[in-house]
């Protein structure tokens, strides 16, 4: 697990302080950059991971622990469950996990055995799961088809994220955008047994912190 810098736990608490009184994401997110120096990495770390408790509640309410179908955003997916076997992403306030690698592993071999191992453990749950690849990455056609063959319902769309969210399904997916925007939500990694470091846990952050204030 990557060093995390002294300033971020301070950074969290005041990016949440101004989350939970109605602030603009982003321009919460550059007033605390500006103020404690964060990295690129760091910044990103708190724009993925941290929530207004409005936010939060909303999330609660949409998670469902047994669909009946599931649409998969299969990239996102695939990208966090290598990012978990490689102890970088964290468990983020909502309950999800994260990374800041910004899909820089798209092209990594492990993708297309990650998404079957999802795949085996929906239809095992007796979930009939249904994977989206956006088209644009290079070889989704093709992965959908490998996935095929394994007998995994498996599309490349023009949009992952958008069509994931339009399905009537219950969705699977670690965007934050994407689970705000989905009617029923899924957590599939946490389902899977996955697990990383809680990010607030790490950095001894209490879940009360949005009471404190600004100084």
């Amino acid at each position: 697990m990557r060093q995390l810098s002294p300033q971020l736990r301070p950074a969290y608490e005041d990016y949440k302080y101004l989350l939970d009184r109605g602030y603009n994401r982003k321009p919460a997110l550059d007033l605390v950059s500006a103020r404690y120096g964060l990295s690129r990495e760091e910044r990103l770390l708190l724009y993925r991971c941290v929530h207004s408790e409005a936010e939060l509640r909303e999330i609660l309410s949409k998670l469902v622990e047994r669909p009946e179908r599931v649409a998969v955003d299969g990239y996102n997916i695939a990208l966090t469950m290598i990012s978990l076997l490689s102890g970088e992403a964290f468990e983020c306030d909502d309950g999800f996990f994260r990374d800041v690698n910004l899909g820089k592993r798209k092209g990594d071999d492990r993708v297309r055995e990650s998404l079957i191992e999802a795949c085996n453990f929906l239809i095992s749950k007796g979930i009939e799961p249904l994977f989206l690849l956006d088209y644009q990455i290079s070889g989704s056609g093709e992965l959908a088809a490998e996935l095929r063959k394994e007998g995994c319902n498996a599309i490349a769309v023009r949009n992952a994220d958008k069509e994931s969210i339009m399905s009537a399904e219950a969705v699977a997916s670690n965007d934050f955008v994407v689970l705000m925007r989905a009617k029923v939500i899924y957590n599939l990694l946490k389902a899977m047994g996955f697990g990383a470091e809680n990010l607030a846990s790490i950095l001894g952050v209490k879940r009360d912190a949005s009471s404190r204030s600004l100084s």
